[in-house]
């Protein structure tokens, strides 16, 4: 359990500088709702909407892909990048949801939503400044929420996925995603994903220069 924790608290630890990044530089204000990207639009529009997932630090070189048809496990590439992450546009959900995933995340999405078992060795990570909003917390496979429940929307966020071996080590945390503090999603898989907002629903994120170095 121990070397479970360590692991946790070196991933959090990584990320960490970045998140200070965006909270410091940022301020939030209420995000005007719009039409989320679908699959007919152009590959044009594609791009800029999966890049608004990430800081410029990321998107630069990222390459960006769409999203699999029915059946497949990958994507159309759009534009091809260099630094070993990929951004992807929104899913044709109630709100905008665009995703910049490192090498390990794009492992566990394109896994997870082809109905196979992750395999997660290592942290993975993945910006999604637009925020999200989903069907239901558990279980991300669902295309609109179960009976009785709707739509949970979710500010601009981090997520880290942690090896499939230490997903003890995210039993206890939180669950209850109305606090808009970090929690547990897809707790359904063999690797779970610990989500991080770094703002509320309904809300941007905008980041600008703060002085020179």
């Amino acid at each position: 359990m121990k070397r479970m924790a360590i692991v946790f608290f070196l991933s959090v630890s990584f990320f960490g500088p970045h998140l200070a990044a965006i909270a410091q530089e940022s301020s939030t204000t209420p995000s005007t709702e719009s039409a989320s990207i679908s699959p007919q639009d152009s590959d044009e529009s594609k791009i800029k909407n999966a890049l608004s997932a990430g800081p410029d630090f990321v998107r630069d070189k990222a390459t960006v892909m769409d999203w699999p048809k029915p059946g497949e496990q990958h994507g159309r590439i759009l534009r091809m990048g260099s630094n070993g992450w990929t951004c992807m546009p929104d899913m044709g959900k109630p709100a905008h949801d665009p995703m910049c995933g490192d090498e390990t995340m794009m492992k566990w999405v394109e896994a997870t939503f082809a109905g196979h078992k992750p395999n997660i060795d290592r942290v993975g990570m993945a910006y999604m400044l637009q925020g999200e909003a989903d069907p239901d917390q558990f279980n991300i496979l669902l295309k609109t929420p179960p009976k009785g429940k709707d739509w949970y929307y979710v500010g601009p966020h981090v997520m880290l996925v942690l090896p499939d071996k230490d997903k003890p080590a995210l039993k206890y945390v939180n669950h209850d995603i109305s606090t808009s503090q970090p929690y547990v999603a897809a707790w359904l898989s063999s690797s779970p994903v610990l989500v991080i907002p770094i703002a509320r629903p309904h809300q941007e994120v905008k980041i600008t220069a703060n002085g020179s170095n």
